[in-house]
């Protein structure tokens, strides 16, 4: 079973949304996943890709999940991975600086076209991407 998500936006510590974890974790880790981070002023968006997206691993414990997971599904705006989602809910693998894989988790991938909404493909900072941008 899977016990961690993978946030990389408004649920990070010190971002807006960092109350609205339902319950406490066990602990949070750097990490970085492997996608297309593309960003606007009010939050993120994860896309499919090849660049190192960099975020916080939520571990927790295994009974509490269901609860965390409907918390931040409805945060996320997915009910199921339907067609009309904002985001869908997917598992990605987390690795630590050294590129060695620490987790499985699951993480929320933006299910419309992120340009038509606004957004922008966030640059590297190094081999990373960062939201909020001006945090690197």
């Amino acid at each position: 079973m899977i016990d961690s998500v993978f946030v990389y936006g408004t649920l990070k510590r010190g971002q807006c949304r960092e109350s609205c974890w339902p319950v406490q974790p066990l602990r949070v880790t750097s990490g970085w996943v492997r996608g297309a981070l593309y960003g606007r002023e009010d939050y993120p968006a994860l896309l499919p890709g090849e660049h190192h997206v960099a975020g916080e691993l939520w571990t927790f414990d295994a009974a509490t999940m269901p609860t965390v997971l409907s918390v931040l599904d409805e945060i996320e705006g997915t009910d199921g991975n339907s067609a009309d989602d904002l985001y869908h809910r997917h598992w990605v693998q987390v690795h630590d600086d050294a590129g060695e894989v620490i987790a499985t988790a699951y993480s929320y991938f933006y299910h419309r076209d992120p340009i038509a909404d606004g957004f922008f493909l966030v640059p590297t900072c190094g081999e990373k991407q960062f939201w909020p941008t001006e945090a690197r």
